[in-house]
Order: C-alpha cells, then structure tokens, then sequence
C-alpha cells in the first residue's frame, strides 16, 4: 500500500473517532439527547467510557480486535453503570464493519458473532434489571449485525480486485515476454533468410567483381565474363529480396539452419520409404540452379504434398514425384493411388492448412497451383512456378 494511502486512512480514522468522541459527548452534556429517567446521573466517568467506544476507533485498520474489544467493555461497562444512552454506541457498528473488511471470513464471523452475543445478552439483562426497552434487542441486531455484513463484503470486493490486479500484472508481464519473444524470433529469421537468400548472391557478385577489376587489363574477355555473370547475381539477389519480404510478414519462424531445396529430394524420398509410403523420384528436363526462393518452396510443397499423403492416402498406397524443368518455368507433381480427397482435407473444417500454405507458396513466387483427386482414384497436385530469367 502506498504511504499516501496510508496518510489518508490514518487522518480518516483519526476525524472519525475524534468526530464521534466530540459528538457523544456533546449529545450527553450540551444537547441533553440522553436526559432519560431512572438513569445514572452525568459525572466524569462518562468521558472515558465514550472514549473507550469512539477514540479507539483511530487504530481501527491496525488493530481491529483489540479495537473491537475496546469498544465492548466501554459499552458493557457505560451499560452496567446505567448511564444515559449516547451515540457512542455507534463506536462499536464501526469496528464490527472494520473486523469483518479486514480479517478472513470465517474468523470475522466468528469474533462478531461472540461480539453479537455480548450485546444482546447485556442487554437482556438491562432489560430485567434496569427497565431497558426490549425493542433495544432489535435495534442493536439491526446496527451491528449488518455492518460486519457489509465488511465482510468488503473483504471480498477488496480480494477479487487484488486478484484482478494480479492477473493484469501477470497478462501484462507475459504479452511483454511474448513481445519480446516474438522480436527475437523475427530477427534469428531475418538473419536466416538474408543469409540463404541474399548473402550467397552477394557473394558471388563480389568475387565477380574482384576476379574481374584483377584482369581488367590483361584479359578482358574474362573481365566481361565476370561483370556478366556479377549482374546476373545482383538481379538474382534483387529478385529474392522482394520474395524475402514477403516472407517476412508470415509468423513461422523456423530454424536457422540452411533450408532444403530440390537437391534435397532423394533425401526426402528415402524418409517416405521409410515411413511406410512407397514413393518414386522423376525428373525431366535439365536440372539446373534455380533461385534460392523457388529451390525452398518447391521442396516444401513436394514435402507437404507426400505428408498428407501419409495421412489421408490410407493403407498400401504409393505416391509419384516428377519434378520438370523448362527454360522459363519448373513444373512440380506429386501423385498417389490412395483414396483420394477426404473431408479432413478440406480448409473450411479448420483443418487443411497445409493445401493452404502450398497456395500460399505458389502465389509468392507467381505461380499457379491445382490439387483435388485424379481419374481412376487417387490424389493430384500440380504447381506451375516460372524461373525469372
């Protein structure tokens, strides 16, 4: 709690025992509110016993059992002599409210239950001894029944809104940890992706670049040769640039180890095996060097293609890659004899995403993408991905 918090509840409690001391007794002597017959006259003795149920109000929060208890035995003890009623008996509402708001509930109730009883049996007796009017009973049930009600409520309110505290305290620590997190995870793939993408293309350019300032004079066929092919690693390394941005805004980081492509495929036809698919490799045309960001996501969307395969396809079934390379395009085609489309596969049930982040792929590299079952029975997916030249 803050010393300002403090400081303010102390000058509270402070105005309200002194308020009530001053009032009570201002009742008792000034206004005569207690000039009752058959009733101890005024002397001294009423001052502390008043202050006994208002002062010790002052240390309500830090002590408020003892406080309680205080308030009691002036009543019992005001009660007992038979002075006139006075206000301070509203000292004792105050610390009944303070029990119940600040101690745990079972043990409030318990300290103003025995509190209650006190009362109501003192005032029993006045009852039979001193002539006291027994709807007295009710009005002391009334005045210190319902503010330990009401402080017990307060307990309660002031605990949830701890707890709510705590909770924000938490949620708010931990979206700092997972900003953080994510601020990390975007940097290691940035790093990556510059890395497989960009840094090779900029090696080669200036090693180009230095083979060809070197035999500029004495060999400039040569020269030519490496300034050409430096240019060719500059456009290629512009190319992936703007596909590396694009990448970027997806939120899949990954490993930061160098990323699979094509080459990779027997490779990854020797996992299948493995795993039970039976599964063959093609390739037509002349393989050759593609760039980096066509190379990864082909490899992902064979990849992708065979594990669903491996979960849809069914028992015995047998997948094909054929992977065709033309001057200004690759051609890619996974296929299977299993059974087919199912439901599973399907985007709109909340599953599929893979069949989504094949389309996905394919649309970065402005390629196209077909996939749904085949004549005669299986699974087809075919992407068309153009080579920039």
């Amino acid at each position: 709690m803050r010393i300002d918090d403090q400081r303010r509840m102390m000058i509270t409690d402070v105005l309200l025992g002194v308020g009530m001391f001053g009032l009570s007794l201002g009742a008792l002597y000034i206004w005569k509110l207690g000039d009752e017959t058959n009733v101890r006259p005024l002397d001294l003795w009423v001052v502390p016993l008043v202050g006994l149920q208002t002062l010790s109000l002052i240390w309500r929060r830090k002590f408020p059992v003892t406080v309680l208890s205080l308030t009691i035995i002036g009543f019992v003890i005001d009660r007992g002599l038979n002075y006139p009623s006075s206000w301070a008996f509203f000292g004792i509402a105050f610390a009944m409210y303070t029990v119940g708001a600040q101690l745990e509930p079972r043990r409030s109730l318990l300290i103003g239950g025995i509190t209650l009883d006190i009362v109501l049996l003192w005032t029993v007796v006045g009852i039979i001894v001193n002539d006291v009017d027994p709807l007295a009973l009710l009005s002391e049930l009334a005045v210190l029944g319902f503010p330990l009600m009401l402080g017990r409520e307060s307990y309660h309110r002031q605990r949830r809104m701890v707890e709510l505290e705590r909770r924000a305290i938490r949620a708010e620590h931990e979206r700092e940890q997972r900003a953080a997190e994510a601020v990390r995870n975007e940097r290691v793939r940035i790093a990556r992706e510059l890395h497989d993408v960009v840094a090779h293309e900029i090696t080669v350019m200036t090693l180009q670049t230095t083979g060809a300032r070197r035999v500029l004079e004495t060999d400039s066929d040569r020269a030519t040769q490496a300034m050409v092919a430096a240019e060719a690693a500059g456009h290629r390394a512009l190319t992936e640039m703007r596909r590396l941005l694009g990448m970027l805004r997806t939120s899949d980081p990954r490993a930061t180890a160098p990323q699979p492509g094509l080459d990779s495929l027997e490779s990854l036809v020797e996992q299948m095996n493995l795993a039970g698919l039976e599964t063959e490799l093609t390739v037509r045309g002349e393989a050759r060097a593609v760039p980096i960001g066509v190379d990864l996501n082909a490899y992902r969307i064979i990849q992708e293609s065979l594990t669903n395969t491996l979960k849809h396809g069914g028992p015995n079934v047998s997948a094909a890659i054929e992977v065709a390379y033309d001057k200004s395009s690759l051609s890619v085609q996974v296929t299977d004899d299993g059974r087919g489309a199912s439901t599973t596969q399907h985007p709109q049930n909340g599953e599929g995403q893979g069949l989504v982040g094949m389309h996905e792929r394919v649309a970065l590299l402005e390629g196209s993408l077909s996939a749904g079952p085949k004549p005669g029975g299986g699974y087809r997916v075919t992407a068309e991905i153009p080579i920039p030249a």
